[in-house]
């Protein structure tokens, strides 16, 4: 995954229908110091947000897609769930999709990526992320 900040606090990948979808989860303050997401996202994010970033690849090609709508919905430990649309952003003039959701609880919780592409069906990934506060 290239992203212009230290190592993501989670970071996974998995390929599904021939994208290699990668996503990465870092504390917004670390995002918000990349060049292409700083200019996309709140200068000032609530307590607790996380910046989730999406980045998508041709299994085949390596190339990367930058024509996708992706949303992401997010069930924390307690059964509690949040859905955003993502927002097309880029790092290092490459395409990616992030948006800022807080995380205002720790433990393991359950993030549905959902990837649409012109003219074709939507697809999904399933990630686990476990979250720790402090």
């Amino acid at each position: 995954m290239v992203f212009a900040s230290p190592p993501a606090a989670a970071q996974q990948s998995k390929t599904v229908a021939g994208l290699v979808v990668n996503l990465g989860v870092v504390p917004a303050e670390v995002a918000l110091t990349a060049e292409g997401h700083r200019e996309a996202h709140p200068l000032h994010p609530p307590s607790g947000s996380q910046h989730l970033l999406i980045t998508l690849d041709e299994e085949k090609t390596g190339k990367r897609i930058g024509d996708a709508e992706v949303a992401i919905e997010i069930t924390d430990p307690h059964g509690g769930v949040e859905r955003k649309p993502l927002l097309h952003t880029q790092a290092g003039g490459l395409p990616d999709y992030s948006e800022l959701f807080r995380f205002g609880w720790f433990g393991e919780c359950s993030i549905r990526v959902v990837i649409t592409r012109p003219r074709a069906k939507p697809i999904e990934a399933h990630f686990t992320v476990n979250h720790v506060i402090g």
